[in-house]
């Protein structure tokens, strides 16, 4: 009996270190299951603390997982346990330059190549993989080091996949893919080079391919074939499918990444962010809410749900949210899209002039959201700040980005400093874009008559035709607009004594508003002319 015990003993062992090894552990990183790779790289580093390999890949799968003082812990109980292993001193330059300590960083990457001596490949590839995904990224160097670690190991799929990521940041799309076929070609059983090839393509706008060639939908499906199990794939899927507005299959996709990733915290904020982009605000907000009752300390939850309830005109909680982010985001990592959506907020809040303060910081930092602009002009406007609306309009026009919008507002503010003539020659511009809106034609009129108050020139006349003709194609909805034009032709034909247009615009005002005294004074006056 004993000796039975024994052996299943040392069965149940075995089958327990099996299921711990190295590689089951990075592939749960790879996978983006973070918390149980964690798990496994714990239990493994327990067993086996002098292995620096597997203090490196722990801390590695940290460093993944957004966790930089844990990976920095990691990568300093490696050093101590095995000094020798030169990967720890590669992974804490790398949890330094993440951190922004680059001259300590840069210190512990030289210390590692010089200790390698050019010969240990897993440091060159590992500081040349720094070197192309963290900022500031040094991809002379990368590609030197890359060359080196080909030379000692040939045929690497791995090295072949970095060179590729290296030519696709120096923005040599076409080297890239030829490096990430002979990636899928040294190894056709790693999804890798598959997903690398339509974030590639993904990149080129290339999202399906045509006549027998292959886009991002094709190498994503074909990443996933090779490994059903391959979360990133699914990810990826499911932003290809939100750009082409294939909402439901993007949505399955991405639930499906959320099983395979079991859920960890990343992946959680990761379809959070997916759940803003396709307008489900509600339901984004629902799953940061979930985040947070078991992870508060990610400042990015607070960047979504101040977003999201913005569209959602949740604007009171919108406003708490974003002065969290605000409160503890480094200046550096502010987007503009964060200042736009913190003035606009405040705007509706109540806070105008913080507002155009905040707003007025997100066209600076991106010159291309022009919109901005029309948001500054419209708060200067309700300010009645109209010479400094008009200001904004005029900036977003010289970008030639102004809208018919733009310069109906424009008209507006003009028009409100009594600058009828530049009011006209803005609306006129309404006219121009859209030559069958009524509004453009009636502020025309209006300004005109502003610069012909006795009505002698008759400088309205022809904009109120214009009224006319585009109101009579819907009498009901045009109502208000065909009274003033009436009334306007009325009372010009009137003072030029043509009695008989006078008339015919008088009682079709009266038509309209039987008991209108204006109409009724001026056909009684015309008896007998």
């Amino acid at each position: 009996m004993k000796s039975l015990i024994g052996t299943l003993l040392i069965i149940f062992i075995s089958s327990a270190l099996k299921s711990q090894t190295l590689e089951d552990a990075r592939r749960l990183t790879l996978n983006e299951q973070y918390e149980a790779a964690s798990t496994a790289f714990k239990s493994l580093v327990s067993k086996f603390p002098v292995k620096g390999d597997y203090w490196y890949y722990y801390g590695e799968n940290c460093l993944k997982a957004d966790e930089v003082d844990s990976a920095m812990t990691l990568f300093n109980l490696g050093i101590k346990n095995d000094p020798e292993n030169l990967l720890n001193f590669v992974g804490l330059g790398k949890a330094l330059k993440t951190s922004g300590k680059l001259t300590e960083a840069s210190a512990q990457f030289d210390k590692a190549l010089a200790m390698g001596k050019g010969k240990n490949v897993d440091v060159l590839v590992k500081v040349a993989e720094s070197d192309i995904a963290t900022e500031p990224k040094n991809l002379e160097r990368a590609f030197k080091l890359l060359q080196e670690a080909e030379k000692k190991e040939a045929r690497s799929s791995r090295i072949q996949i970095l060179t590729g990521d290296a030519f696709l940041e120096n923005n040599d799309g076409s080297s890239a893919i030829k490096y990430y076929e002979k990636a899928q070609e040294y190894d056709p059983k790693s999804p890798q080079a598959a997903l690398r090839l339509g974030q590639l393509w993904m990149r080129a706008r290339n999202y399906q391919g045509k006549d027998g060639s292959k886009g991002a939908l094709e190498y994503y499906q074909e990443a996933i074939a090779i490994d059903p199990s391959y979360a990133p794939g699914y990810r990826e899927l499911g932003e290809l499918y939100a750009k082409a507005q294939r909402y439901q299959e993007a949505k399955e996709n991405y639930q499906k990444y959320l099983e395979l990733s079991k859920g960890n915290t990343g992946a959680r904020i990761r379809y959070a962010s997916f759940l803003y982009v396709t307008k489900e605000y509600n339901e984004a907000l629902a799953e940061i809410n979930s985040i947070w009752q078991i992870d508060t300390t990610r400042n990015l939850l607070n960047r979504l749900a101040a977003y999201s309830s913005y569209e959602l005109k949740n604007y009171e909680d919108g406003l708490k949210y974003i002065e969290n982010f605000f409160s503890r985001q480094p200046e550096e990592k502010i987007l503009p899209t964060d200042y736009a959506y913190y003035g606009k907020l405040l705007s509706e809040t109540g806070n105008d002039s913080l507002a155009i303060e905040k707003l007025k910081i997100a066209i600076e930092k991106d010159s291309t959201e022009t919109d901005l602009l029309s948001d500054i002009a419209a708060l200067f406007s309700k300010m009645k700040k109209f010479d400094q609306a008009i200001g904004m309009y005029q900036r977003k026009a010289e970008l030639q980005k102004a809208t018919t919008n733009d310069y109906y507002r424009m008209g507006q503010a003009y028009y409100q400093l009594q600058e009828f003539g530049k009011a006209d020659t803005a609306f006129m511009k309404v006219t121009e874009i859209q030559p069958k809106l009524l509004v453009g034609y009636l502020w025309r009129a209006r300004s005109n008559s502003n610069l012909d108050p006795d009505t002698k020139e008759g400088l309205a006349k022809p904009f109120y035709e214009e009224v006319v003709i585009k109101g009579e194609e819907d009498t009901l909805k045009y109502q208000k607009e065909l009274m003033e034009a009436y009334k306007y032709l009325g009372f010009y034909y009137y003072l030029t004594k043509d009695y008989e247009n006078a008339r015919i615009n008088w009682e079709k005002v009266r038509a309209i508003d039987p008991k209108d005294q204006q109409a009724l004074d001026a056909l009684k006056d015309m008896k007998g002319k």
